[in-house]
């Protein structure tokens, strides 16, 4: 019965995304300045989003870039470097690949339980409760959101069973989905190893000519980011309200005694990645010593790429016990293919369309500008905030960073806006996924494994949007403009 149903339901999603291709290819009629071939684009995307929403992300961003190829609106050579010739797609698996070295290494939790067995933290259980999520935060500002919240709800259970918290209580809940909520909101703040951001720096460089560097940015969103963790323990503790007096019996001394002295494995994948945070971040703070300015524009010329490529390599060449740091071919069983797919395939949508051949962005260019034309350039940034949170919430991050291609054309065409900053929004914003089970990978992980409700999960989730939204347009936007006039 499941089976024929599935079956049924396959059929009629394929034979939805025939007719949406036949529809605009040969049925609608080509506004100017959109082309005939343009209009089959069109159909092609929309048939394509369609499939990454219903069915699966991996073959039909495949799918896409083949069809697309077909039609002959540019040369296959051209389409191939923009999509999986894009030095976004080895960066992004080779990030993968140094954060399930961090993960396994058992740096992560020797982190994470520094801050929670804390001298002055026991007996104090709302300390215990700031100090554990100020530990996913900053570890959410250099690693991926799902390797944290899957390590950080480990260690949260090994406080549950010391405590005699159990799955229903209210602490249980808000600390578990807590979890995810920060780590999440952390990836917005900087570019290490969250993968969107320096793609949207990709386009900035593509379309703007100007070099976004990883030190700006994340002072541009700093005290955004401060904001929003302040925020979130006011949500907990004045909002949500969990009842934490059990946390008074943490023995933190056991938690202690269950960390191991420090293993070689450790402290290797910790040198490495030190090596690679410093290459990312620090290449500006550098150039200010004058006898190491060519020192900064070598590794400002290095990208995001080289440095995590350089990483893997690395650590695929040291072995400790007859064992390598890095397997290479054990990762590339354990790596989520589907999602380096439709990262190879986003970024190549803004070249697609904007070719003349297509005319895609010149027909959205034509037709919004004269309704923005009156628009305060304010009000323009507060509805691009809200509609990329609101959108990352149903639909996966990287599709919410591909509406750079239809938002900044219509930015351009706003007065007073300034398109960089917007495109950093929109960067930052396609991180923020807290309010449905179904916004990216990690947010279903508490829901999923019965320790909160969905509907608790919506309830708060949207509050903790709201305020994420908040601190991008009062905080983050005043000090961005600063940094990157236009």
């Amino acid at each position: 019965m499941t089976k024929t149903k599935t079956q049924k339901s396959w059929y009629i999603d394929m034979a939805i995304v025939i007719a949406i291709y036949a529809l605009f290819q040969f049925i609608l009629p080509a506004p100017e300045p959109i082309t005939r071939a343009g209009m089959g684009v069109a159909g092609i995307f929309i048939a394509t989003l369609y499939l990454w929403i219903k069915v699966d992300i991996g073959w039909p961003s495949l799918l896409f870039v083949g069809v697309v190829g077909l039609t002959g609106v540019c040369s296959g050579t051209n389409l191939f470097a923009k999509t999986w010739g894009n030095v976004m797609v080895p960066f992004l698996v080779c990030a993968f690949m140094l954060n399930m070295v961090m993960s396994e290494t058992g740096l992560t939790r020797r982190f994470a339980l520094a801050f929670v067995t804390a001298k002055g933290n026991r007996g104090k259980p709302w300390r215990i409760m700031i100090m554990f999520f100020l530990a996913v935060l900053l570890m959410g500002l250099v690693s991926t959101s799902s390797a944290i919240t899957v390590m950080f709800m480990a260690i949260a259970e090994e406080i549950f069973r010391m405590t005699g918290y159990k799955k229903g209580d209210r602490l249980v809940e808000a600390m578990m989905i807590g979890i995810f909520w920060v780590a999440q909101g952390a990836m917005a703040y900087t570019p290490i190893s969250h993968v969107l951001i320096p793609m949207i720096f990709e386009y900035i460089a593509a379309d703007f000519g100007i070099t976004i560097t990883y030190t700006r940015y994340t002072l541009g969103f700093l005290l955004a980011g401060a904001g929003f963790f302040i925020g979130w323990m006011l949500i907990l503790r004045f909002i949500i309200r969990p009842d934490v007096e059990k946390l008074k019996h943490l023995d933190i001394d056991a938690l202690k005694v269950s960390l191991k002295p420090w293993s070689k494995q450790e402290i290797t994948a910790l040198v490495v990645y030190v090596a690679v945070i410093v290459m990312w971040c620090f290449p500006d703070v550098i150039g200010l010593i004058p006898s190491l300015q060519g020192v900064s524009k070598w590794m400002s010329s290095l990208g995001s790429a080289a440095p995590a490529m350089v990483a893997v390599g690395v650590l695929a060449l040291i072995s400790y016990d007859g064992k390598p740091m890095l397997d290479v071919k054990d990762c590339c069983k354990r790596l989520p293919w589907g999602n380096v797919f439709m990262m190879a395939t986003v970024m190549g949508m803004g070249f697609v369309f904007g070719l003349d051949t297509v005319g895609v962005s010149a027909w959205i260019m034509k037709v919004v500008s004269p309704l923005m034309s009156g628009l305060s350039p304010h009000v323009f940034v507060l509805v691009v905030i809200i509609f990329i949170t609101v959108m990352t919430d149903f639909v996966s991050n990287t599709l919410s960073a591909s509406m750079y291609a239809v938002i900044i054309p219509i930015a351009l065409t706003v007065p007073g806006v300034n398109p960089i900053v917007v495109a950093l929004l929109i960067a930052a914003g396609c991180n923020s996924s807290f309010t449905f089970p179904s916004g990216c990978p990690a947010a279903s992980l508490a829901s999923g494994g019965g320790w909160t409700r969905v509907s608790f999960q919506i309830k708060y989730g949207f509050i903790v949007n709201t305020w994420a939204i908040i601190m991008y347009f009062t905080l983050a936007y005043p000090i961005l403009m600063k940094l990157f006039p236009y």
